[in-house]
């Protein structure tokens, strides 16, 4: 057996390292900054960095980033189908997730030829969001789909929905990115 010894100056040093240590790493934490939360994000990288490109090359998309930025949304846009013959969508199912209302936009990049057409259909369904968002109520399925039929109605029986300031928004994105 072995047994370790320590004698009395080392065991009176030991305890000023460990303040040492705990002082050194509070003062590192209290330096960093817990990162912004990403509101606007995406499970698929190439979408992640469309949304990241849009924003650099249009003063709008930028601006829908920082509304959503300013709201308890979480929105996730990632690649699917959305029907309606469309080729992105808001879905109107709305999550509460602790603090957060959770969205969700589906991308059919298979119908979209253009990268412009890519980032203005998203601006498009962020304004979407935001609509909804700007209503704190909205926190289910029923009460985002009683919003748009009385803010947007294009074809209730499909439950197909639109605003005009949704599609005022989608078409000045693509005129900002596609000038350059």
């Amino acid at each position: 057996m072995r047994y370790c010894s320590l004698n009395a100056r080392s065991f009176l040093s030991l305890p000023a390292v460990v303040v040492l240590v705990m002082v050194g790493d509070l003062s590192l934490n209290a330096e960093a900054q817990p990162p912004p939360l990403v509101r606007v994000r995406s499970n698929s990288p190439s979408i992640a960095a469309v949304i990241q490109d849009a924003a650099q090359r249009s003063p709008l998309f930028k601006r829908l980033l920082k509304t959503i930025d300013a709201t308890d949304g979480l929105v996730y846009v990632d690649e699917g189908m959305c029907g309606h013959s469309v080729a992105a969508c808001l879905l109107l199912t709305v999550r509460v997730a602790g603090p957060y209302r959770l969205l969700r936009i589906l991308v059919d990049t298979h119908k979209l030829d253009r990268e412009c057409e890519l980032m203005g259909s998203i601006g498009h369904e962020l304004w979407h969001a935001i609509e909804l968002l700007s209503e704190p109520n909205v926190t289910s399925y029923q009460a985002a789909f009683s919003f748009f039929e009385r803010e947007g109605p294009t074809d209730r029986e499909k439950g197909r929905f639109e605003t005009g300031a949704a599609v005022r928004t989608g078409l000045s994105v693509i005129r900002e990115v596609c000038r350059h």
